[in-house]
């Protein structure tokens, strides 16, 4: 049985037509092998967001995708104190 995670991603695009920029938040659901299973959109499964793009302000398919951004559910690591430097 394959374990699925689920990680949150912000993707930039950039329309080539009116040069409009906009962020969409996607959940990618994934396998143990890290491919992607399933792409969600404000809940609502999804293309992958590098398919089937449109302009919110002038609704041309010429859409450009930055890369990810990376997760957004993964905390920072804390910096580990060495008790023996005195705390420093």
């Amino acid at each position: 049985m394959r374990e699925i995670h689920t990680v949150t991603e912000a993707w930039d695009f950039q329309c080539l037509r009116c040069l409009h920029v906009w962020e969409d938040v996607y959940e990618a659901c994934h396998a143990d092998d890290g491919r992607p299973v399933v792409w969600r959109r404000q809940g609502i499964v999804t293309t992958a967001p590098w398919a089937d793009q449109t302009c919110p302000g002038c609704s041309a398919p010429q859409v450009k995708p930055l890369p990810a951004r990376g997760r957004r559910d993964v905390p920072g690591v804390p910096r580990r104190v060495d008790p023996s430097a005195g705390g420093r």
